[in-house]
């Protein structure tokens, strides 16, 4: 310091610390400052310390001019806080206490706490430094073991962070504390306390401290290396994903960034990249400078390229620094990076930590029960950061039961947790196709074996395996050991297995290629058993794979090998003495007993001079060659453990034991006729628990009509997804197809028709599975349509073509009845009825939803595993059996979703399924929405889902045709495509799952922003949009009833200016209505509460009007010309007095004015309406008569006036409404009937005694009635007509329905008897 006082006391002091022992520290903390700077800050910061924290400080103001002596302790101090202030540079002795506190620094364990404050910090340009940077400020420090070409301020950097051991993860390294950063002097000095007290007391646990000792130690051997050079220097930081990369940069950046001018840190630069934000990445115009940047993530060396960086690096002023993080070590070394730093996998105690803070949010495991199941997870992790936190919160709070399934999971090489699933797929759909399908063979296949002989397996199939598997480590997907062999984290080959499993099942369905796949040890039995075995079963017309290749066999599988397994029907194991002894036929019968167990391979074991006992138990000379194997090799115990089990499971299976035999033609030929039993079954799995299937299958076996038809029958089975079309063929497939010649099952034609090659395989496959042969080829389609008319037109066959959706694919399949022999059967499972009408199949079947007792068995047995549920569940089971709605895949799919869920999360299950329906059961579903080509198809499909269920199919075909949609064919095709269906009472009707997929799709357009949704129907979100007026011109349809708010402002609906669909029940608005759209078509409103409409709302385009329950007194006071206008409903508008003036709606088809009791009159304009079809006045009590000109509307079919109280009569000019069909007038005044009605020629239905049900069948008895004396009846008949005016018999014969009610004696005469005889 510049100036300090003695006392004999200090001086005392001081020298007995020089004595003490340095392991026995008097002081923890050395305040080096510059005393010309003291005041009120230093005195309260070295009082915080002393007094408040009770620390042991080195600071007093009045200390010793002797600088040797105060240098000696800084040495023995933990802490050494320096107090940059403006003139600390200009003191010698300030100076000469920096340069010890360095010098300790690298040599001891001191820990440096930099303090700036008065304004001055690393790039001061003021006093302090006299207008240079602290790096030159640096350079002026005596530094004698620094080489000239080091940087000296990451020299010093690193040198005062080394020892740093206890800080948390914002406190990895000691970085300044600037005064500006504080409010108050007091919070700063907090701060600083805060600080030094973590480092004294060791607090691992500050700052909610997660950062493990590794990557403090990453951060510390990266910093090393950035101080090697004063010019711009580039550092590459690489491992895999989720290694913890980016932690260690991010870190790194925190910590030193402060003591550059210019920082940026690019986080995940790869998908800024995908976004095409390539100038945000952009440096120039810093060669002066001293800059720090971080390029996080990088995936492309164009990247590079783009920034620069490969050019030149003279964009950077000197002793700038650029951090790399990438996966791909390859692109490092192209850019010829300085230093490469490769991330290393945290300790098993590590390991722990991170996963205990993820798992119980503390660094120990708190309950004894998880303690080993944590341990053993952490193990699978193998040290993996991401693992360890993805699998921790994955488990967070979860029972011990859910934790032993994710070990099983994990032990199965299975990811259970789908967010580290996600990550570890990205990186590797960064790789290419040839990467990918190499990492997928090592992972599977060659893990642990030496890298030479995978090359030359692999080169069978790649000239390039070199170079991929050299790409395959830079990019962190595999390593190689100081034994050459090839290892993969056990995350990355369970990864790569579901990958191979999702692919797998994905083509679970493909052509079988093979019936016969043998697996047999060569050298044991080749040159006679199987060349024998091989040419039978080639006799026989049984396809068999065997493996004829150059022999390379050796000590591995090749990978043609398992593809044939997967695409053989059966398999045959030849188990030999040294069959076990085979590295290659080891995994080759592993991959054989999976396939058997997962998709039903049938495995025929042959023990060819060897018992089954021996294979069970690895017994005799059997077991001796597989303990050879074992021995040899380098083979884990979990393989070595799957193999056992797989030899114990072969060996307890049926098959055929060869020993000493002394007729082997004779064993051969019962192993061929054996097979060819196997392969002329060929019987498919119908479904496990097959409930309702057997009435179906006897209904379709009747219509097929086996036994007495020798005619060419095709039946297609019809309905909705997921009703177990497919289920209910295989079941028929199975039970009829031995009455057949020869058979063929293809299931799921729509996904396999997608490419040329599928298409000509389904050909080819018809023709294998019917003739048991691969003598007949097919070259291409059109050769392969020929070749199928040629052959089946010989033979009686049976033929299923499951899931068709394309006219095409039956033309190329099944083109006519022509090609099938007599008595052949053709069945087809669609969701298309029209395609099954334009191929001319007249026989269909439509499959049913199940009714409530097969839905609550179906479900009771995958819930449950028992025919009924369980008891505490019966209530719960009644509820999802009701949303599922009869459908058999969502009862499955449920059921098996709900097994072992205790009873609280059935009731959550079911409220989320009433807002997000179930993945599985909504993809099945999707594909009949997705096979709709026509837009407008798909319109009238979601509008229906939103707004039109319930609603008459007519009215909603004027609505949506008004939209432009041409719903009349619209509708059709999802009729015929199962998607909607119409009542008997032609209401339109979907089924609720349908309903919500719909709907979904609608959800998913903008989940987050309901706004930008084009139909809006859930409550609150219409509820908010309106409220706060959020509302967006994608909004075509909105629905919202009975809000909780009296009145909305008609100004939320003013950017809504596509909205074509609107329905609003107990809704009121206030405000100018000219803000609701003018494109408007569909306007319901229950409980319209205004007296008429507000003449400002454009009502040009509207084709349906409904408001019921209003309070309407007239429509409008100023009319308006609503040429689209084709329905008006009014009904229950108890204050309405008068019609419109219906000259204002003349394509007006149907006016419904039901109970408008206050209504008097109906306007004589009514006679101008050349296209009304039905008038609907029922409970007009108010009306006493219909104008003269109602007559008029000979368009007019229904008039329904029942409960018209008042109306007496009907005028004779009824005979003028010459289409009308259905007159229901009951319970009206009218006691006089015209005798016109008999004469109207399109007259079916009359009503007037409320009598229900009689047709022209006993119509004559009705009449003859009217002649009995006991009748007392009333005449109807006007006198002023005679009674030739009644017209002929024939017109009497049109009248199907006459009801009359009676009350007086009716006066017959002679005609009217001969016409009622007539009519018998």
């Amino acid at each position: 310091m510049s100036s300090f006082t003695s006392s004999s006391k200090i001086c005392q002091e001081f020298e007995s610390i020089l004595t003490t022992d340095p392991k026995k520290r008097r002081y923890n903390v050395f305040l080096s400052f510059c005393a010309h700077d003291k005041g009120y800050f230093l005195s309260s910061l070295e009082e915080a310390l002393s007094l408040e924290a009770g620390i042991n400080v080195f600071g007093d103001i009045k200390r010793f001019q002797h600088v040797e002596s105060v240098l000696n302790v800084i040495q023995d101090c933990k802490v050494a806080v320096v107090l940059f202030s403006k003139n600390y540079t200009n003191s010698s002795s300030c100076i000469q206490e920096l340069e010890k506190i360095t010098q300790c620094c690298r040599t001891s364990d001191l820990v440096v706490l930099p303090v700036f404050y008065q304004g001055v910090g690393p790039f001061y340009h003021g006093d302090m430094f006299g207008g240079d940077t602290f790096h030159d400020f640096l350079d002026r420090i005596s530094m004698e073991e620094i080489s000239k070409e080091e940087d000296k301020l990451m020299t010093w950097v690193a040198a005062i962070t080394k020892a740093n051991k206890y800080l948390g993860s914002r406190d990895l390294i000691p970085k300044p504390i600037y005064r500006y950063e504080h409010v108050s002097i007091t919070d700063y000095i907090k701060d600083i306390v805060e600080h030094i007290t973590c480092v004294i007391n060791k607090n691992r646990d500050f700052c909610a401290n997660s950062c493990t000792p590794s990557v403090k130690s990453g951060v510390q051997d990266v910093i090393q290396l950035l101080k090697q050079s004063k010019s711009p220097l580039i550092i590459g930081i690489w491992g895999m994903t989720g290694i913890g990369k980016s932690t260690i940069a991010q870190a790194i950046y925190d910590q030193i960034g402060l003591y550059f001018e210019h920082k940026s840190f690019l986080k995940d630069l790869g998908v800024l990249w995908e976004e095409q934000n390539h100038d945000q990445v952009l440096f120039k115009g810093h060669q002066h400078h001293r800059v720090l940047l971080v390029l996080d993530n990088i995936d492309k060396l164009e990247q590079l390229d783009v920034l620069g960086l490969r050019r030149s690096r003279k964009w950077f002023g000197e002793g700038s620094k650029i951090i790399i993080t990438t996966r791909d070590r390859h692109l490092l070394k192209k850019h010829g990076i300085d230093h490469i730093y490769r991330v290393k996998e945290l300790d098993e105690s590590e390991s722990l930590k991170v996963f205990n803070l993820a798992a119980f949010s503390q660094a120990t495991t708190p309950q004894e029960d998880f303690s080993e199941l944590s341990r053993q997870l952490v193990a699978y992790s193998r040290g993996l950061p991401l693992a360890l936190k993805e699998l921790g919160f994955f488990l967070n709070g979860e029972e011990a039961l859910k934790w032993k399934n994710v070990l099983k999971s994990l032990k199965r090489l299975s990811i259970p947790a789908p967010r580290l699933q996600e990550a570890l797929e990205k990186s590797f759909s960064d790789l290419s196709d040839e990467e990918k399908r190499i990492f997928l063979d090592i992972a599977c296949l060659f893990v642990g074996m030496n890298l030479n002989d995978v090359k030359q397996i692999l080169n069978r199939s790649t000239q390039s395996a070199a170079l991929e598997i050299s790409n395959l480590e830079d990019k962190s997907f595999l390593t190689i050991d100081e034994n050459n062999k090839l290892g993969i984290h056990v995350l990355l080959q369970a990864m790569a297995r579901d990958i191979i499993k999702r692919k797998s099942s994905n083509n679970t369905d493909q052509p079988k290629m093979y019936d016969v796949f043998l697996s047999f040890r060569g050298e044991d039995n080749r040159a006679k058993f199987m060349s024998h075995l091989y040419s039978s079963l080639q006799n026989a017309g049984i396809y068999v794979f065997r493996d004829d290749d150059e022999i390379q066999r050796g000590d591995h599988i090749s990978i043609s090998l398992l593809r044939a397994i997967e695409q053989s029907r059966t398999c045959i194991v030849v188990l030999s003495t040294n069959y076990a002894n085979s590295r290659w036929c080891m995994l080759e019968l592993e991959k054989i007993m999976e396939i058997g167990r997962n998709r039903g391979l049938v495995v025929v074991p042959v023990f060819y001079e060897v018992a089954p006992s021996e294979v069970r138990h690895q017994e005799g000379q059997f077991g001796k060659s597989f303990d050879d194997l074992i021995s040899k090799n380098s083979v884990d115990e979990s393989t070595k453990s799957n193999w056992k089990r797989e030899l114990f499971d072969i060996g307890g299976i049926a098959g055929f034991v060869l020993i000493d035999s002394r007729n082997e033609s004779a064993d051969i030929k019962n192993i061929v006729e054996h097979i060819t039993r196997l392969l002329d079954r060929t019987e498919l799995f119908v479904a496990e628990h097959p409930v309702g299937v057997e009435s179906r299958v006897e209904a379709v076996t009747k219509l097929l009509n086996i036994q007495n038809s020798d005619d060419v029958l095709i039946l297609g089975i019809w309905g909705m997804g997921g009703m177990g079309k497919t289920t209910l063929a295989k079941a028929i497939y199975n039970q009829i197809g031995s009455k057949f010649e020869g058979r063929s099952f293809l299931l799921n034609i729509r996904e396999l028709w997608e490419t040329d090659t599928n298409q000509v395989s389904l050909q080819q496959k018809i023709l294998d599975d019917v003739y048991k042969t691969l003598t007949f080829k097919i070259r291409d389609l059109e050769s392969g349509k020929n070749m199928l008319k040629e052959k089946l037109s010989q033979n009686r066959v049976l033929l299923v073509f499951d899931d068709v959706n394309e006219l095409e694919q039956l033309k190329a399949l099944c083109g006519s009845r022509d090609w099938f022999g007599p008595g052949s059967r053709i069945i087809i499972t669609t969701r298309d009825m029209h395609l099954l009408r334009l191929c001319g199949v007249y026989q269909m079947y439509t499959i049913e939803e199940m009714d409530k007792i097969e839905s609550l068995k179906l479900f009771s047995w995958h819930a449950f595993k028992q025919p009924s549920p369980k008891e505490d569940f019966a209530t719960h089971s009644t509820d999802v059996i009701a949303y599922s709605g009869g459908l058999p895949l969502a009862l499955e799919v449920l059921g098996s979703y709900l097994a072992d869920c205790e009873i609280t999360e059935w009731q959550y299950v079911l409220e989320k399924l009433k807002c997000i329906p179930h993945d599985q059961v909504q993809e099945k579903l999707k594909v009949s929405f997705h096979g709709l080509k026509d837009f407008t198809e798909k319109q009238i499909f979601l509008d229906i889902a939103c707004f039109f269920i319930g609603m008459d199919k007519k009215d909603v075909i004027q609505i949506l045709n008004g939209c432009g949609f041409f719903a009349d064919i619209g509708i059709k095709v999802l009729v015929e495509r199962a998607l909607v269906t119409v009542d008997n009472r032609n209401k339109l009707r979907m089924h609720d799952l349908l309903r919500d997929m719909g709907r979904q799709i609608i959800y998913e357009e903008a989940p987050s922003d309901p706004e930008k949704r084009s139909r809006l129907w859930r409550h609150g979100e219409v509820f908010d949009i309106l409220e706060k007026r959020k509302g967006t011109e994608a909004v075509k349809g909105l629905a919202l009833e009975f809000p909780r708010k009296d009145c909305l402002e008609t100004k939320a609906f003013k950017k809504m200016n596509k909205l074509r669909l609107l329905r609003l029940a107990g809704v009121k608005l206030k405000g100018d209505f000219k803000y609701l759209s003018g494109d408007l078509k569909w306007l319901y409103w229950h409980g319209f509460a205004e007296p008429c409409f507000p003449a400002e709302f454009q009502q040009g385009s509207l084709v349906s009007v409904e408001l019921k329950y209003s309070r309407l007194k007239q429509l409008w006071n100023k009319c308006q010309m609503l040429e689209n206008l084709k329905i008006l409903n009014l009904s229950h508008s108890l204050d309405l007095t008068e019609t419109p003036d219906f000259s204002y709606l003349p394509n007006l088809e149907k006016l419904v004015l039901k109970n408008c009791p206050s209504l008097s009159t109906v306007s004589h304009s009514i006679g101008s309406l050349h296209k009304l079809i039905l008038i609907n006045l029922r409970g007009c009590t108010g009306l006493r008569k219909l104008p003269r000109s109602i007559y008029k509307l000979k368009s007019l079919e229904t008039l329904i006036l029942s409960g018209c109280s008042m109306i007496e009569k009907l005028e004779e000019d009824l005979e003028q409404m010459e289409s009308l069909i259905t007159l229901i007038a009951d319970k009206t005044a009218i006691t006089k009937v015209p005798f016109s009605i008999v004469r109207m020629k399109s007259i079916g239905y009359i009503s007037f005694c409320g009598f229900e049900g009689f047709s022209r069948d006993v119509f004559p008895s009705l009449i003859r009635s009217w002649m009995s004396p006991s009748n007392n009846v009333i005449s109807l008949v006007q006198t002023s007509v005679s009674m030739s005016s009644l017209g002929t018999s024939k017109d009497l014969q049109k009248l199907r329905i006459l009801c009359v009610e009676c009350g007086s004696d009716l006066q017959l005469t002679q005609d009217i008897v001969k016409f009622a005889l007539q009519g018998q």
